[in-house]
């Protein structure tokens, strides 16, 4: 098992736990993996060792990527070419080869989780098209977006997997929503999978699960 192709960052020493969170996404992805033998898990957030056991003990391997705190690095802004005024460039291919280069491994299950509203918005789509080409056909990724940019449902969270219909949210660093898409803006991000699946939480979180 290699268990990270990113260290985990931005998680605190000491983190502090929400209130279980239900999840329509997770009750279908955890049946999925119930189901199924020796799938190959990629985990978005930082090194989670509950998350590691919990797919292993049931014979997954798992590999965990963490690109929320990398995509804050300077050296993913370029200086406008025209004027010093002018928005910032950023350098889109440069950061999904650094950060999402995974050896030529794919995938049959992603929790990519909340990270798309974390990020740059500039990143997003790329994300999204570099995981549908490592994701295995009929494969399946579970993604989260919110529905707001701020309140305390919105902070930046590592999800820990349970055996329940619930999600522990663990608070894992200071990074604030950076946009909020609308659902033809995720619909659009998706274009290529075979079945797309939207759930609208409680918490004003959409959740989205698509096929390959």
């Amino acid at each position: 098992m290699f268990d990270f192709l990113k260290k985990g960052h931005g998680s605190s020493a000491h983190p502090s736990v929400r209130p279980p969170r239900h999840s329509r996404g997770w009750i279908e992805v955890r049946n999925y993996l119930d189901k199924t033998s020796s799938l190959r898990v990629l985990d978005f957030g930082t090194t989670s060792p509950s998350n590691i056991n919990y797919l292993t003990s049931r014979g997954h391997s798992v590999y965990m990527a963490n690109i929320v705190q990398d995509a804050t690095r300077p050296e993913w802004i370029k200086p406008p070419a025209d004027s010093p005024d002018a928005d910032p460039v950023f350098d889109t291919e440069g950061f999904i080869a650094a950060n999402l280069d995974f050896s030529g491994r794919d995938f049959d299950v992603i929790l990519l989780w909340d990270t798309a509203n974390f990020l740059p918005p500039e990143f997003v789509p790329a994300l999204f098209d570099r995981l549908r080409k490592v994701l295995r056909p009929d494969g399946m990724i579970l993604a989260f977006f919110h529905g707001r940019l701020e309140g305390p449902e919105t902070a930046f969270a590592r999800f820990q997997l349970t055996d329940a219909d619930e999600l522990i949210a663990l608070d894992s660093g200071s990074f604030p929503v950076r946009k909020v898409y609308q659902p033809r803006q995720i619909e659009n991000f998706l274009e290529g999978y075979t079945s797309t699946r939207f759930f609208l939480g409680k918490d004003n979180v959409r959740e989205v699960i698509a096929v390959r």
